[in-house]
């Protein structure tokens, strides 16, 4: 683990509460799928942890939150493009298992930051396995980098990927949570589940997987 300068060089608003914001720092550090940074906040004098959306070593991308009165995703989506955090990494143990084991990935909100990595290392490993993605929001206004993962889809034809909303229905999209899905028959072609989001999201998820015969040792998860 390091303690290193965070320079934003971008910063993207994706919905009304979710910010895209892309960090270099001065010497590469390495870091796996599904690993997180720890901010030092100046003006709160708080320390957020972050998961790394993407890295390649010396930049970094963060899908963050904004909430609303909460002081540490107010200050660093609040920051200027120039202006620079202090970050610890790498940190964290929810790291993808590189093998040809085909993958679930369950996320809902920002939680999508750390799987997306995960499947954009599997994309750029070459490993050729299925991969499927649910992604949940709560409406279409919701959804964020969907070009993206239509690139994945395009250049990984492995790699499938669904959008379910829990408020709404829209075109191409399933109406529900996520949690619908992890009935015994739609994740039995799956050997391993990776999972980030919300505490409720995660033991709804892992209670269903356990009931319906996935091995506790084979499910990895991050909660925020």
């Amino acid at each position: 683990m390091q303690q290193t300068p965070f320079k934003l060089i971008q910063k993207n608003k994706l919905t009304h509460d979710v910010y895209e914001l892309i960090f270099t720092i001065h010497e590469s550090i390495q870091t796996e799928p599904g690993q997180y940074v720890l901010f030092l906040l100046p003006k709160s004098k708080l320390r957020r942890a972050y998961s790394i959306g993407y890295a390649d070593g010396q930049t970094f991308t963060f899908i963050i939150k904004q909430i609303e009165g909460g002081a540490g995703s107010t200050e660093i989506c609040s920051l200027e493009v120039g202006e620079e955090l202090i970050g610890m990494v790498p940190l964290g143990h929810f790291v993808l298992k590189a093998n040809t084991t085909p993958k679930l990935f369950v996320g809902t909100g920002t939680g999508f930051a750390p799987l997306y990595f995960q499947i954009r290392a599997m994309m750029d490993s070459g490993i050729q396995t299925s991969l499927l993605f649910l992604f949940g929001v709560r409406t279409a206004s919701d959804m964020f980098y969907i070009d993206e993962l239509n690139r994945i889809k395009k250049e990984y034809p492995m790699f499938e990927y669904r959008i379910f909303l829990s408020q709404e229905d829209s075109e191409n999209t399933v109406r529900g949570r996520v949690t619908d899905f992890l009935t015994k028959e739609n994740i039995a072609p799956y050997g391993e589940v990776y999972l980030c989001g919300s505490p409720a999201m995660v033991k709804d998820a892992r209670e269903k997987l356990e009931a319906n015969g996935i091995e506790k040792e084979k499910v990895f998860f991050e909660q925020y």
